[in-house]
C-alpha cells in the first residue's frame, strides 16, 4: 500500500509494506483489530491465517505541523 501526496511542484510517496508472520512467513493482508491512541500511536493485532500465530505492530505518527513535509 502507498499513500501519495502532492505539495506544490513536489510529490511524496511513503511506502507501507504488509507485514510477514515472524512464524512461517506468510504476507498478512489485514489486521485482526487496530487501536488508535490521542498521543499519534496505531496498534495492530494480526492473526496469521497459514499457522494461526498472533503478534502485534506498532506505529507513531508525527504531529502535523504547517508548513513541514
Amino acid at each position: 500500500m502507498s499513500i501519495l501526496g502532492t505539495c506544490g511542484a513536489r510529490q511524496l510517496t511513503r511506502n507501507f509494506g504488509r507485514p510477514e508472520c515472524p512464524k512461517c512467513g506468510s504476507t498478512l493482508l489485514v489486521a485482526e483489530k487496530s487501536e488508535f491512541n490521542l498521543k499519534g500511536g496505531i496498534r495492530h493485532a494480526w492473526s496469521c491465517d497459514e499457522c494461526g500465530h498472533q503478534f502485534a505492530t506498532a506505529i507513531s505518527l508525527r504531529p502535523f505541523v504547517p508548513g513541514q513535509i
